[in-house]
């Protein structure tokens, strides 16, 4: 009887069973040619001879029930014989191998840990959202009766806002037909530039387009009815 101390479980050896195994035991670490194990000897009589395929059963269920705890303990070399190593290695479940495994204080040390300097690390790297307020915020009627919401933005200077919010409201009213339902314009850092967001959402598709303009001096209003059919705010 084969004994499995490690989880207690037993293996009823037959002789021919025996016989293979003690022979790998002996020449532990050598090919054992599958000549000498098909030889059974018993009492040091030979007892009688196996069969290749009997043999091979055998050898392939020595492998199941020693190979279960011990990694690569015995190698079968097909034709030629069988080896069983002097050292084995023990499988070492990992973590998430057993569905009740337990973490070492250690392991959960390690977690944690890395888990608080993955979470510092994302905090660090990200950036709060910036929250604009407009300086002009408007609704503008159209001579046809079509509502255009305007909005003018300019974290420096609010008056430049309201003057060029002012020039455009003007502008619109005498539109006949404006091609956007929400326009929003906002003046750069620099005060060289300003950028239109032109939006048209009361059609089956949202339209979107985008205009940027450089003004000379940001202190004149520049906004013209030739100006609005030129970048198609006006049709």
């Amino acid at each position: 009887m084969l004994v499995d101390q490690t989880n207690s479980t037993q293996w009823q050896l037959n002789d021919n069973e025996y016989w293979v195994l003690t022979q790998l035991v002996q020449h532990r670490g050598q090919v054992v040619p599958l000549s000498m194990l098909e030889a059974v000897v018993i009492s040091g009589e030979i007892a009688h001879q196996l069969s290749h395929t009997e043999l091979v059963s055998i050898i392939y269920h020595t492998i199941d029930y020693l190979c279960n705890s011990h990694n690569d303990l015995i190698e079968y070399i097909p034709e030629q014989g069988v080896i069983l190593y002097p050292m084995t290695h023990v499988k070492h479940p990992r973590i998430f191998d057993l569905p009740n495994r337990l973490l070492s204080l250690g392991q959960y040390g390690v977690i944690i840990g890395a888990l608080l300097a993955l979470l510092f690390f994302l905090w660090s790297h990200i950036t709060p959202p910036l929250l604009a307020k407009a300086d002009v915020l408007r609704q503008v009627v159209t001579p046809n009766g079509k509502v255009v919401q305007l909005s003018v933005f300019d974290g420096k200077h609010p008056q430049d806002a309201i003057l060029h919010g002012e020039c455009l409201s003007t502008q619109l009213r005498l539109c006949h037909d404006v091609r956007w339902d929400s326009i929003s314009a906002a003046i750069s850092a620099d005060r060289h530039y300003v950028s239109f967001m032109l939006t048209q959402s009361n059609e089956p598709i949202r339209r979107f387009k985008n205009v940027k303009v450089r003004v000379e001096n940001m202190h004149l209003p520049f906004i013209t009815q030739q100006w609005l059919h030129e970048v198609h705010i006006c049709g």
